[in-house]
């Protein structure tokens, strides 16, 4: 059976995004190891961070034309 490659990349942006969840509570018994806070970190020691994930979800959630069948 051939799947989709749209199929392929939902499951594993779907095993990150529960790994990382995995990752997070983990993490909560070391102070500063879960997820929120290293971006946090990084994100006050490299301002230009929040600019870049604005611009990668801008060029994600743009309206885009849906392509004809």
């Amino acid at each position: 059976m051939e799947y989709k490659t749209s199929f392929k990349t939902t499951w594993i942006l779907g095993v990150i995004g529960f790994a990382l969840i995995a990752w997070d509570v983990y993490a909560r018994a070391y102070p500063g190891g879960t997820v929120s806070e290293v971006v946090l970190g990084g994100a006050m020691r490299h301002p230009i961070l929040p600019f870049l994930s604005g611009v990668l979800c801008g060029h994600l959630f743009w309206f885009q034309q849906v392509p004809k069948e």
